[in-house]
């Protein structure tokens, strides 16, 4: 009777150990299917904002040449202008109306420090506060949009590599809850089950603390 009852004990042990190392294999199986998925959205992710880099860079380099093509335009409207002004010439007129409208206001801030008299003024107008070229304030949105993507993009390769590495974990679970199965003693495989089951644990813990990526 007696040896009848450890052999049922026995059987319900096994069953029980079988029973959760099934769920331990099952749950390592879908959270490494889920950590792989996750690595390659991220990685999607990253390829998508190096690419917007790219195009905000040759937005940027676009940008750049418009605005010395306009810097050297109005430095010889600006030259020309000052040829007339200094030999009042009619001509200083002609150049001051065709000033782009920034330009003009920038003359106008410059005039107004009398730089003929005035030692103290500006040298010339571009190096007042009142120069502003729309392309060069466009470049500096670029640049700082392009680093913000960059640093995005980097994020996204570390999220991917810490997925990846996530999967390693799991697939080092299912290892440990299928080693189990080879062991007929109990405790053989209780000892496999414990470590398949502590790593599951700790991989479950440090997966719900990893950003998700949704789309």
């Amino acid at each position: 009777m007696a040896k009848g009852h450890m052999h049922d004990e026995k059987e319900r042990l096994k069953h029980y150990i079988e029973l959760a190392t099934t769920i331990i294999i099952a749950l390592a199986t879908i959270a490494s299917a889920w950590c792989a998925y996750q690595a390659t959205r991220w990685s999607g992710i990253q390829t998508f904002q190096l690419s917007a880099v790219n195009i905000l860079g040759r937005k940027s380099s676009e940008d750049t040449i418009l605005a010395g093509q306009i810097r050297m335009m109005d430095a010889i409207l600006f030259l020309e202008y000052l040829k007339g002004k200094l030999h009042k010439d009619s001509l200083a007129d002609y150049f001051y109306n065709r000033f782009r409208p920034e330009l003009k206001r920038t003359i106008d801030a410059w005039l107004a420090t009398q730089p003929f008299q005035n030692l103290q003024a500006p040298p010339h107008p571009f190096v007042m506060e009142e120069y502003r070229l729309e392309p060069e304030q466009e470049v500096k949105r670029l640049n700082e949009e392009s680093a913000q993507k960059f640093g995005d993009a980097r994020q996204a390769n570390r999220n991917s590599d810490n997925y990846i590495m996530l999967t390693v974990l799991f697939a080092s679970v299912m290892f440990f809850g299928g080693v189990s199965t080879q062991f007929e003693n109990s405790s053989y495989r209780m000892v496999m089950l414990i470590i398949g089951a502590l790593m599951l644990s700790v991989a479950l813990a440090v997966l719900v603390s990893y950003p998700v990526a949704i789309g």
